[in-house]
């Protein structure tokens, strides 16, 4: 990998919120990290270390809040669509397009990003989402909802390389899990209020949640426009393509983390396809405080407790985990990504949701935050949008094919699709641990 390019900034990113837009690279080979942001050394307090991030980094924490606050469309899809009558591969038919679009726009999204600047590539991913999102509500016919739904998807595609390679830009090496980290705890803390209001929001009014999850989109792109800088933005010589793929299909431990990663994501397709439709079938309800609690409240708490965890623990855990092997960190937490699925083939009740759920979000908050610490150390800085856009391509990928995968499979037999997450799991830690071993050593 090439030695660290320094960077210069014009203007102090420190000062009003506007100046932030000031944030741009003179040379790619020139961008040099504000004087202040060096202190971000590891110390002894976690207060101490979340003091020392750049106040850009906390906009862009606070807009990735706001955002996955009103995520209220997607987990809640499959549940709309049955409702209006479409049949199960309808719906299968709309999540893959969603996931396609996903899938297409990540290494577009990459190459932008790191042509052109990351700021403008949120602003542009956000309001088109937006837009999707919010006309998908007037579609009725299912060839327009699957249209409406890769543009959805290849909207948030498309931004999404650009955040976490921003993050990046803004924050030193020895931070960047503790960024990623804290950055997961907002965007899951937004996503447990959110999915707990979408619980109860999508018995009163459905167009409320279609307009909400449209507007607190588009006020992330709101915030990067005005208030986030342009991150890393390299020359065109730079941004080639051949060059990009000279330096990928050399790091063996980044291709290693991919297949990994395209297996565990079917896992994490279960969220927005299957997961809701055993709660639902099972008709799991709750009593809580005098409230009845139907599946499809059960449903949004379950997701609101993964949320909860996250944003409550995975900063204490993180803390713990930063003094181990990054790979074998990944690697555990893929194991307890699958092993919490598998739970779900047990004929229990609403506290073994509960459970197997619990499992399953300490295997996320040991895998995810670490691989992205881990993919953006790996990355050269002039290709990190790219490397960001081909992992989430790995990520995205189970989108496509799996919602025709796991919707029949779950119909005829739905103890053996939890038990193949739970297989699923162990397959992708057994590539992570054997292949990775042979690339280059842990680069935190």
């Amino acid at each position: 990998m090439p030695a660290p390019m320094p960077w210069k900034v014009t203007g102090n990113p420190m000062h009003s919120p506007r100046s932030f837009c000031l944030f741009e690279v003179q040379s790619p080979r020139s961008f040099r990290i504000p004087s202040r942001l060096m202190r971000s050394a590891p110390t002894d307090s976690l207060r101490s270390e979340l003091r020392s991030l750049p106040r850009a980094y906390w906009v862009l924490v606070g807009g990735w809040f706001v955002n996955r606050f009103g995520t209220f469309v997607v987990p809640f899809l499959t549940l709309f669509l049955t409702s209006r009558g479409h049949p199960p591969t309808s719906v299968a038919l709309v999540l893959s397009m969603n996931g396609l679009g996903q899938f297409s726009a990540s290494l577009l999204g990459g190459y932008f990003s790191d042509r052109f600047g990351r700021r403008h590539t949120i602003v542009i991913g956000t309001f088109a989402n937006a837009a999707a999102i919010f006309s998908l509500y007037f579609a009725h016919e299912i060839g327009a909802i699957a249209g409406f739904m890769f543009l959805a998807g290849f909207a948030g595609g498309f931004y999404m390389p650009a955040s976490n390679a921003l993050l990046a830009d803004l924050v030193p090496e020895p931070l960047r899990l503790r960024a990623y980290s804290l950055q997961r705890v907002a965007i899951n803390a937004g996503f447990a209020c959110g999915s707990a209001a979408a619980g109860f929001l999508i018995g009163w009014s459905i167009f409320a949640l279609f307009a909400g999850d449209a507007i607190t989109t588009a006020a992330f792109g709101v915030i990067a426009l005005t208030m986030l800088p342009h991150g890393l933005r390299v020359a065109k010589k730079e941004a080639s393509w051949s060059q990009a793929w000279v330096v990928l299909r050399r790091d063996g431990a980044f291709w290693a983390l991919c297949a990994s990663t395209i297996l565990t994501s079917f896992v994490f397709q279960q969220f927005g396809s299957t997961f809701s439709l055993e709660v639902k079938q099972r008709n799991l309800t709750l009593d809580l405080l005098g409230w009845h609690l139907g599946p499809e409240m059960v449903f949004g708490m379950i997701l609101a407790w993964n949320g909860t965890l996250v944003a409550t623990c995975e900063l204490p855990l993180t803390r713990w985990t930063q003094r181990f092997e990054s790979r074998n960190v990944i690697t555990l937490g893929y194991l307890l990504l699958g092993g919490g699925f598998a739970i779900n083939a047990l004929h229990g009740g609403v506290g073994m949701f509960f459970g197997a759920m619990t499992v399953f979000t300490i295997g996320e908050m040991l895998s995810q935050p670490m691989r992205s610490a881990y993919v953006a150390a790996l990355a050269p800085e002039t290709m990190r949008g790219r490397y960001m856009g081909a992992l989430a391509m790995a990520a995205t990928s189970a989108n496509i094919f799996g919602p025709h995968v796991s919707l029949p499979f779950h119909a005829r037999s739905p103890a053996g699709l939890w038990l193949t997450c739970g297989a699923l799991g162990v397959l992708a830690a057994v590539v992570l641990a054997c292949f990775g071993r042979k690339a280059r050593g842990d680069s935190r």
